[in-house]
């Protein structure tokens, strides 16, 4: 994904550093992106406001990231990441 204003303003590191899945949901679009035990995701946003680029939320097993601006999750070489991507078959029987 490019955006017109080039860079992004801010990133955001993600890493699953325990032994099961993590969901990270990027808020406000409540896209869902599942991390394997030592993935690393990368968040990043496009101009954002006066306050902090992200809030970050943390549940068991969850992680939201609220956005204050627009943006979307990579990997590491900043390839974007799909909503949905990694997703347990038994989440997407609660999603559907």
């Amino acid at each position: 994904m490019t955006e017109a204003d080039g860079e992004p303003a801010a990133r955001l590191r993600v890493t699953n550093r325990g032994t099961d899945m993590l969901e990270l949901i990027l808020e406000p679009y409540g896209s869902d992106h599942w991390l394997r035990p030592g993935e690393t995701f990368v968040v990043l946003t496009y101009g954002f406001g006066e306050g902090d680029p992200f809030e970050v939320e943390h549940e068991p097993a969850t992680v939201t990231v609220q956005l204050d601006g627009h943006g979307y999750v990579s990997d590491l070489h900043g390839n974007e990441i799909e909503c949905g991507h990694g997703r347990p078959e038994a989440a997407e029987e609660t999603t559907a």
